[in-house]
């Protein structure tokens, strides 16, 4: 669907060169036809209207509706899912937005395994063991915002305490990810992903023989 283009820096464009579409042939691709500036504001639009937070506050528009041959799909701009998970904004302050931003997270965690990479290699066999027995101290955690406040993020105690999970399972995930890779830190971000639960929620009840959809 792209195409790589490599810049003199090492870095590279990447381009996008054909739509997308469903197996039933529906482009499910955001027409450019309304102008670039209302592309770009399309999920802007949608997080005002609330569409990612509660499923009756998408409106569909009946000129562009659609359905598959199974006849579940129905929507435009996008395809409405099955089973619909709100954005879980519980965890997320202005504070840890700010640390996100400024790449601290990353800086302080590479460092910390630059440092400690043989010992917690050593007693970490694979990230299985790493998740079970590595703990996120408040030690540890107090090093980090004493770190993120020396690069310019200020402690903010409410913020802190609204995003302390969050802070924590992040922390950890970025560490499984420098001593192993991408895919140990998902293992543990998942964690606190909404949309990972309501799937396995999903597997274990009867919401695919209901909806008739292959759950495999």
């Amino acid at each position: 669907m792209q195409k790589p283009y490599p810049l003199p820096d090492g870095s590279a464009v990447r381009l996008t060169i054909a739509r997308y579409h469903t197996p039933s042939g529906r482009c499910i691709q955001k027409s450019y036809e309304a102008g670039d500036e209302n592309y770009e504001l399309d999920l802007s639009k949608r997080f005002e209207h609330g569409e990612l937070y509660h499923a009756d506050s998408i409106a569909f528009n009946d000129s562009l509706k659609y359905e598959t041959n199974g006849g579940r799909v129905y929507g435009g701009g996008g395809i409405m899912p099955d089973i619909f998970v709100g954005l879980d904004t519980s965890l997320s302050s202005r504070y840890y937005d700010e640390i996100r931003r400024s790449g601290t997270m990353n800086d302080f965690t590479l460092t910390y395994v630059d440092e400690n990479r043989a010992s917690l290699k050593a007693q970490y066999k694979d990230v299985y063991a790493f998740k079970k027995g590595f703990v996120m101290s408040n030690e540890f955690v107090n090093k980090f915002v004493e770190y993120a406040e020396k690069k310019g993020t200020k402690k903010n105690e409410e913020g802190l305490k609204t995003s302390d999970r969050l802070i924590r399972t992040q922390l950890k995930a970025l560490i499984a990810r420098d001593l192993w890779n991408t895919s140990a830190y998902y293992y543990i971000i998942n964690d606190i992903n909404v949309f990972v639960e309501k799937a396995l929620e999903s597997l274990d009840d009867d919401s695919f023989s209901r909806m008739k959809i292959a759950g495999n």
